[in-house]
């Protein structure tokens, strides 16, 4: 069928076929089911450090996860605070990330805050992430009070929606030592919006504070439609949980927060959970 078309058309109507048909094939719907409810202890704490790939320090962090009931339904809020250099600036700040996500049926992302402040305190950037599932749609709205990083976007999604803030810990409930690979869309503080999956590219003993661990090595894959061709130009992306249940994350390589930034590690250094 396609190939009587093709020979019926001239120049012009070819190209604008084409067109038409590479935008159906990077807008197809990517199939893919929420995340479940990771393996988790009522309240959670640690701390990471991330450095650059080559060495040496960029920021350090702790984080908390606790969980709570709010309109009826489990949820989990997830805290992450940290001091250092991170992309797009060159000097020292601090800074303050609040996500809420959803753990009842699936594990779901509600919404996201981030505030930015240099060392004396004074605000520098914030960022806010809203997931509406009602419309389909997740918004990504920036301040930038010293540059021109405003941003405002919004992306229609009705699929497995993943954010930065709170995604290793999402990453939990992967179905470790299957081989299965997951799909979903991943929302990063570019922002852009990509479809992607994990897969599981087998299991690695990796040095931590605690000794020498047996983790799953998981890969992100951006799905990039028609510059698939160009992910060779990409480095790529790693996360390491721990084999052992609840498959705590211990380490990533890979962007720190989009294409234009830094390649990075990030270690954990402790864990704690408490009220199992």
């Amino acid at each position: 069928m396609y190939a009587v078309i093709i020979l019926n058309m001239n120049k012009t109507s070819y190209i604008t076929f084409i067109t038409i048909f590479l935008i159906c094939i990077l807008t197809a719907p990517f199939p893919a089911r929420p995340m479940s409810v990771p393996s988790m202890s009522k309240k959670e704490e640690g701390s990471f450090v991330t450095s650059y790939k080559e060495g040496g320090t960029r920021w350090k962090a702790t984080w908390s996860t606790e969980e709570f009931i709010e309109d009826g339904e489990r949820r989990v809020r997830v805290v992450l605070n940290a001091e250092g250099i991170t992309s797009p600036f060159s000097r020292d700040m601090r800074w303050k990330a609040i996500s809420v996500w959803r753990a009842a049926s699936g594990f779901t992302p509600l919404e996201s805050a981030t505030e930015v402040k240099d060392t004396k305190g004074k605000l520098v950037m914030t960022e806010k992430i809203t997931v509406d599932d009602a419309g389909g749609t997740v918004s990504f709205a920036r301040r930038d009070y010293e540059g021109d990083g405003t941003a405002d976007e919004t992306y229609v999604t009705d699929r497995n929606i993943l954010i930065v803030e709170g995604l290793v810990l999402a990453l939990r409930s992967l179905p470790f030592g299957t081989g299965e690979t997951v799909k979903a869309q991943f929302l990063t503080n570019e922002p852009e919006l990509y479809n992607v999956e994990f897969k599981q590219r087998g299991i690695e003993k990796i040095i931590t504070p605690e000794g020498e661990t047996e983790c799953y090595k998981v890969e992100l894959v951006p799905k990039l439609g028609a510059l698939n061709l160009f992910k060779v130009f990409f480095p790529k992306t790693y996360f390491w949980f721990t084999v052992e249940s609840p498959h705590r994350w211990v380490r990533y390589e890979g962007f720190e927060n989009g294409r234009d930034s830094p390649v990075v590690v990030m270690e954990a250094l402790s864990f704690k959970e408490f009220g199992k």
